[in-house]
C-alpha cells in the first residue's frame, strides 16, 4: 500500500510488496491441509502465503509457507513468524530478492504509531473482516450469510 513506508520498516514494506500475498482458500487448499493440531480451514478463509513457493506442492514447501491467521489482529504476528521461520528456509526465493530482503533495515520510522495497528487498518482497507470461520473478504462473507441453509 502507498502508505506502508510511513509506518513500517523497509524490510516489512519489501515483504508486503515482494514476498507475501493474501488469498482465499479454495477447496483444493482445504483438502491439502494436513497439519496435526491445525485450526480448521474452510473454503473462502483468507490466508497469507509466500509468493515464491506457492506453486509447489504443500509438502515441498518450507515450514510456514502458508498461514491462516485467526483474526486480522494476528496478521502482523503471522507475517513476523513467516519472516523468522519461512524466509530463512525457503529455497524458492531468488538470490537477488533474498539479498535485498537481508540488506533492508528492520527499524521503522519514528513517531508513526504501532506497526500492528497499521496492519489491522490496512487489512480493513482491503475489506478483510473477522468471522467465526477466520478472516474473510467482506463481500464473500456476506454471500455466505445469504446462502440458504443446507437441509
Amino acid at each position: 500500500m502507498p502508505t506502508d513506508s510511513d509506518s513500517l520498516s523497509d524490510r516489512q514494506c519489501y515483504v508486503r510488496s515482494e514476498m507475501v500475498e493474501i488469498f482465499a482458500a479454495t477447496a483444493k487448499d482445504v483438502a491439502a491441509r494436513h497439519s496435526k493440531g491445525a485450526q480448521k480451514l474452510v473454503e473462502g478463509q483468507v490466508g497469507i502465503r509466500c509468493v515464491h513457493c506457492a506453486h509447489l506442492r504443500p509438502r515441498d514447501r518450507a515450514e510456514r509457507a502458508v498461514c491462516y491467521p485467526s483474526s486480522i489482529s494476528r496478521i502482523y504476528q503471522t507475517v513476523a513468524d513467516m519472516q523468522r521461520f519461512h524466509f530463512e528456509q525457503c529455497r524458492e526465493i531468488p538470490p537477488d530478492i533474498r539479498k535485498i530482503y537481508k540488506s533492508l533495515k528492520t527499524t521503522r520510522p519514528r513517531g508513526v504509531g504501532s506497526p500492528q495497528t497499521y496492519w489491522v487498518q490496512s487489512a480493513k482497507l482491503l475489506n478483510l473482516i473477522d468471522t467465526d470461520n477466520g478472516i474473510r473478504f467482506a463481500g464473500e462473507a456476506k454471500k455466505e450469510e445469504e446462502k440458504p441453509a443446507s437441509p
